[in-house]
């Protein structure tokens, strides 16, 4: 198993089990994506995660494998800002810029359409998306941990809201979206 196999293993066996828990304490109403935790879910510090922001950089090049704090970061070398800059290029329609922050191997479950697995098959999803899909998003949550983070995030009001999860990696210093899933609470 690879060390990236294996990093990926570690950051979704942290960050899962809260999801399903808060999402199942929840009711299926959707209130656990929209951040109402449930008493019966796992904390912060329960998933090894640091609730608070020291306010410096995230990743220093040493990676220790242990969580780091919540990423509040902006541009291009944040996971926060990969996020808001594709949210950016896929509300301007920019399919070719939406792909180039996605791994080779990435993957797209996106509602009402077929899982996109590769940059060809990602390339093909966000063409089909046209412009104004993206709109602003509003940072839910943002966790680091090590060469890993995930991102929550929603956009868009009313029947038009659209909720997302990404799974990101750090690859040759830069941060790429690795996994990538939206969906509407109704």
């Amino acid at each position: 198993m690879s060390m990236n196999s294996l990093r990926r293993g570690l950051l979704l066996a942290a960050i899962v089990p809260a999801l399903l828990t808060a999402g199942c304490a929840a009711g299926g109403s959707g209130q656990a994506m929209k951040g109402a935790a449930s008493p019966a879910s796992p904390t912060a510090t329960d998933t090894g995660m640091t609730p608070t922001d020291t306010g410096s950089p995230m990743e220093t090049g040493t990676d220790t494998g242990s969580p780091s704090p919540t990423d509040t970061g902006a541009g291009q070398g944040s996971p926060r800002g990969v996020v808001e800059s594709f949210y950016k290029a896929l509300e301007a329609g920019n399919a070719d810029q939406v792909v180039k922050m996605f791994t080779s191997d990435a993957v797209a479950a996106v509602a009402g359409e077929q899982t996109a697995e590769g940059t060809q098959a990602l390339t093909t999803l966000f063409e089909g998306m046209g412009e104004g899909q993206g709109g602003s998003p509003t940072i839910e949550e943002s966790q680091v941990a090590g060469k890993q983070a995930f991102v929550r995030a929603t956009s868009g009001q009313g029947s038009d809201e659209t909720r997302a999860f990404f799974l990101l990696t750090q690859d040759d210093g830069s941060w790429k979206i690795d996994r990538y899933m939206s969906n509407s609470p109704s």
